[in-house]
């Protein structure tokens, strides 16, 4: 799966509420300091003002960057992940990375920056 694609389908799983799904998308080094019941926590205090769920995610496709400078060994890109709801806008900024055959998500930043 393709940076873009991964980004896509964890912003995928917030909009549903599929916690699990989006942990199994974490690298392993990730998946060890953030739970699933975490990640449900830091989004409800991220729309915890706004009326209503996620219904929408979208990868920003104009916010993808390849090269930064923190960039690690192994690091593809970083994707912006917009999260709309009925009236808020919110984001999630991951940093994917390739491990073996698969593209995880190394690092992961709530709120819009």
């Amino acid at each position: 799966m393709t940076d873009r694609a991964v980004a896509q389908q964890f912003g995928d799983c917030m909009a549903r509420g599929d916690y699990s799904t989006a942990w199994a998308l974490l690298a392993e080094q990730t998946q060890a300091t953030i739970t699933p019941e975490a990640i449900a926590s830091a989004v409800a205090a991220m729309i915890a003002d706004a009326p209503g769920p996620i219904l929408q995610a979208q990868v920003m496709d104009d916010c993808i960057v390849e090269n930064w400078p923190a960039k690690q060994p192994g690091d593809l890109a970083v994707v912006y992940v917009a999260l709309m709801g009925e009236s808020f806008s919110e984001a999630v900024t991951l940093t994917l990375a390739q491990y073996g055959e698969k593209t995880l998500i190394r690092e992961l930043e709530w709120g819009r920056p």
